[in-house]
């Protein structure tokens, strides 16, 4: 049996819009009810010492009963979501609209083979419980996870020139849930990024590729404006606006000492499930008749190299 990491997600904020629907699929010949769908709730947090607005999508499914024959409790909760809790979108306003907490949620990564014929792979929270916020209120979105270091490095431009103000991009290799009987980890390989100079210069000292350790910080995912400024002929240059989404895993803090014992996993176990979610990823790729490689990252420190 492996061990699955601590994966957890926290937001608390205001629904701002729900979209969730009654389905049902078969299985085993049978039809089997289900709801499911996703949320955005609006939480207003700082990153990186920036005041931010943030919409963020929570993706929620459930099967209407447990193996057991018995109403599914996240069922009744996503249900009471749907047709009880007001959202801005519903009422118009914020001040009308349900303040929410949700305290189990997780990371997952969403892989899928786009029109292009090229790997999609987005981050999502997921969550099966949404409760009203009750007392206190404390607007935030967190998280807190162990992996397995899989690359580390410097955010550059184009032109390979490193960014500024800085960032540092880290891949952490999530161990999810794995069926008992399974015999290879199910994980995922979610990125993360470290803004606060502070941040960086710990990670770059003391986090290596192929070592575990834990991150905490906040979510990012947020909207922002940019100027762009096309030079013409002659006259004046031309003014333009785009609007560029961000989802972000911002990391905070986390352990200095690398997770060791039974709270590490071992390297072999963590190649194994990357071999054989890469098999997954040559099946989707296989699936819409194309042979386009994903590149390869190599090196030492910085890098973990699984051999493929």
């Amino acid at each position: 049996m492996f061990r699955q990491a601590e994966n957890k997600v926290k937001i608390e904020g205001i629904l701002a819009e729900t979209d969730l629907k009654y389905s049902s699929f078969q299985k085993e010949g049978s039809d089997v009810e289900a709801i499911g769908g996703s949320i955005k709730v609006l939480v207003d947090q700082p990153i990186n010492g920036v005041d931010t607005v943030l919409e963020v999508p929570v993706y929620m499914f459930s099967t209407k009963y447990t193996k057991a024959g018995k109403l599914n409790p996240a069922y009744e909760s996503i249900e009471r979501v749907m047709k009880e809790y007001m959202s801005i979108a519903a009422t118009g306003s914020r001040d009308l609209a349900d303040k929410i907490r949700i305290t189990n949620g997780s990371i997952r990564m969403n892989e899928f083979m786009g029109q292009n014929g090229t790997l999609v792979s987005q981050p999502r929270v997921y969550a099966s419980f949404v409760s009203k916020a009750t007392g206190e209120f404390s607007p935030c979105a967190t998280f807190n996870l162990e992996f397995m270091v899989s690359r580390i490095a410097r955010e550059v431009d184009r032109d390979g020139v490193e960014v500024d103000p800085p960032r540092l991009n880290v891949e952490g290799i999530v161990p999810q849930y794995t069926a008992p009987s399974a015999t290879v980890m199910n994980v995922d390989q979610v990125p993360m990024v470290a803004l606060a100079p502070s941040v960086i210069d710990a990670i770059e000292q003391y986090w290596e590729a192929g070592k575990c350790f834990k991150a905490s910080g906040r979510l990012n995912f947020s909207s922002k404006t940019e100027e762009v400024i096309e030079n013409v002929d002659f006259g004046e240059p031309q003014k333009t606006y785009r609007t560029i989404n961000v989802s972000e895993f911002v990391i905070t803090g986390g352990s200095q000492a690398e997770l060791q014992g039974d709270f590490a996993w071992e390297y072999d176990d963590i190649k194994a499930g990357m071999a054989a979610r890469r098999a997954r990823l040559e099946e989707k790729k296989t699936a819409t008749n194309t042979s386009k490689k994903t590149p390869v990252q190599h090196g030492t420190k910085g890098v973990l190299d699984l051999g493929f």
